[in-house]
């Protein structure tokens, strides 16, 4: 990650911060969103030569996403998941996934935020980044709540 905070300093991103190995980054930069997402992936094209979606998040957005969560009711942080999509999913594919019953797994869609609890963990789960890609087709990418809450503290 320190490669890629270097070269991100490079082309003209500032105050550069990264969390883990996961490509959780933090700057600042006056580019829209789409601008700077196209941007990122541009950039790790170039010096990695990965062809990856990136997802880019506001603070006011993450904030919005940490209070709208239905899975704090005392289920485990490591065991809810909040996965970013890159778009609101079509209502056919959200209806097809619902008839899907994988219980005690369960999930929940508000707009472009997929939120979804794994009670029994993710090493034996049917649900995860691929599956939701596949039956909604769109790019998505998630951490779990852990993450996403040391990603918000990290933004203070």
């Amino acid at each position: 990650m320190s490669a890629l905070k270097s070269i991100l300093e490079e082309n003209g991103l500032q105050n550069v911060l990264t969390y883990i190995q996961s490509g959780n980054i933090y700057l600042k930069t006056e580019l829209e969103k789409k601008d700077l997402e196209r941007q990122l992936q541009q950039i790790i094209k170039d010096h990695f030569h990965l062809d990856i979606s990136c997802f880019v998040i506001e603070p006011t957005k993450l904030e919005q996403i940490l209070q709208e969560n239905p899975y704090c009711n005392g289920e485990e942080p490591n065991k809810v998941f909040i996965t970013f999509l890159d778009a609101i999913p079509d209502s056919n594919l959200i209806a097809d996934l619902k008839s899907i019953d994988y219980s005690p797994e369960t999930f929940f869609i508000n707009k472009d935020i997929l939120y979804y609890h794994l009670p029994m963990g993710m090493a034996k789960s049917k649900y995860n980044n691929n599956f939701f890609e596949k039956k909604l087709k769109l790019k998505a990418t998630g951490r779990n709540v852990n993450t996403v809450l040391k990603m918000h503290q990290l933004l203070k």
